[in-house]
């Protein structure tokens, strides 16, 4: 003879059960959490994108300096490709925006 309902009876069975249904919520909230944590790290970039294009070649030069030393509050190596990355543009721009005497002249 089949049981018609499809709870469990025994206690073990339930609780299984609810850690089971437990950890499937868990594994949506974290998953919620990284497509957002995604989602503002594309903004931000794209945003960081905005400014960096819209400047002259002096601003550049202080705009990639000030991120790069916010990279390295995170890290000292690789502060300056992570910015480059960031950018889209390659890790020899900016250590050529970095090191240019002509735009420190200009704009410090």
């Amino acid at each position: 003879m089949a049981r018609k309902d499809q709870t469990p009876t025994d206690p073990l069975e339930k609780v299984m059960e609810a850690m089971v249904t437990g950890f499937k919520h868990t594994s949506e909230a974290i998953q919620n959490l990284r497509d957002q944590q995604a989602d503002l790290e594309k903004r931000q970039k794209q945003q960081a994108k905005a400014a960096y294009q819209g400047m002259t070649g002096s601003g550049k030069s202080r705009y990639v300096a000030e991120l790069v030393e916010i990279e390295k509050e995170n890290g000292e190596r690789g502060a300056q490709a992570r910015v480059a990355e960031t950018l889209e543009i390659t890790p020899g721009r900016v250590t050529q925006l970095l090191k240019s005497d002509k735009n420190r002249k200009n704009g410090k």
